[in-house]
């Protein structure tokens, strides 16, 4: 990625910053042309502008990049918060990639009940090649920074509401295993074992997009190594793809009672399989709390897994560890969890 993703996003000065290659933002003190959003903050009203003309890919990137970044992940992601309640969230992007941004709204349409981050305004910067997104701060903390606040009722509380967001989300369904827009899923959790890509290599930023599959292709797929689908499925349902505990925010309502009050990072979110759901909640190493004690570090898991199963939701877990194994042994492009 050229730039590096940290300087996607520079401080000019005092409430001015500038946005890749594209976009300029400041508070808004005058009149200005090629305005694209305003927002109000607490300390008064912003606005986003196209940049006339735009940055080119090896321009060195103008202003701070170190002011008010609140996130970096290698050169794949980063997020600045800009006005008091207001962060950038900014991802490499490549043709083909749903952004995150894209799938949020989608949710927030079809899926009215699950709360998500509000989006002020979102776009690509092709020549960048990233993503960007202004979106509110959320209200409350992670779950895995309240958990040692909640009481056992209210962990299991907390757990049995994500279920019903579940459930709501997997009544929405498709043909083949895509994300929002028909593309491939983005997915942390899966491996892509492609001996072609390994010999080529590929950037670092670059995400891995599983192949787009109806059952029967994953079926074939399976079978490939040796290996059986644990359920026949005939159809895929939308799931977030990671709930883990920094990714679940909770906050206490007007009586002092634990919520769920956002559900964050959607960007591997998509159409899977049904029996998917609860085996990753049991298998996956990212649905881990950050606690010393080994017993606690998966109490999420286990109240998320307990939960799922007293809603019929089934679970495979030696069976991906099996398929884990068969596809180091034989690469392929199959949906494996990172161990």
């Amino acid at each position: 990625m050229t730039p590096p993703s940290e300087y996607g996003v520079g401080s000019l000065g005092p409430d001015s910053w500038s946005m890749g290659s594209l976009m300029l933002c400041e508070k808004a003190g005058r009149t200005v042309a090629n305005v694209v959003a305003t927002w109000e903050d607490s300390d008064g009203t912003w606005c986003l502008r196209r940049r006339d003309p735009p940055l080119t890919a090896t321009t060195t990137p103008p202003g701070d990049s170190d002011v008010n970044r609140t996130y970096l992940c290698g050169n794949a992601a980063a997020m600045w918060l800009i006005s008091p309640n207001v962060l950038c969230k900014v991802k490499g992007w490549i043709p083909g990639v749903t952004p995150e941004a894209d799938t949020v709204k989608w949710v927030a349409k079809n899926c009215p009940n699950i709360p998500v981050p509000n989006i002020i305004y979102s776009w690509i910067d092709e020549a960048w090649q990233r993503s960007f997104c202004l979106v509110n701060v959320v209200p409350g903390v992670t779950l895995d920074d309240a958990w040692n606040e909640l009481s056992k009722d209210d962990r299991t509380a907390i757990a049995n509401e994500v279920v019903t967001y579940i459930i709501d989300a997997v009544q929405h369904t498709s043909p083949i295993i895509s994300t929002v827009n028909g593309t491939g899923i983005t997915f942390h959790g899966w491996i892509l074992r492609n001996s072609e890509r390994e010999i080529k290599g590929a950037n670092s930023w670059q995400p891995d997009l599983h192949p787009i599959m109806t059952p029967e292709q994953l079926d074939q797929s399976l079978l490939q190594i040796g290996q059986k689908s644990p359920e026949k499925v005939d159809h895929f349902v939308f799931f977030h793809g990671d709930l883990a505990p920094v990714n679940v925010f909770v906050d206490k309502d007007k009586n002092n009672k634990w919520h769920v009050s956002s559900i964050i990072d959607w960007e591997t979110a998509g159409f899977l399989p049904k029996w998917y759901i609860r085996t990753i909640v049991g298998f996956s190493p990212a649905y881990l709390l950050n606690q010393k004690d080994t017993k606690e570090q998966v109490a999420w898991s286990v109240e998320l897994f307990r939960s799922l199963e007293e809603h019929g939701f089934q679970e495979y877990c030696e069976w991906l560890e099996d398929l884990a194994l068969s596809c180091i042994q034989h690469p392929v492009n199959l949906p494996v969890v990172r161990r």
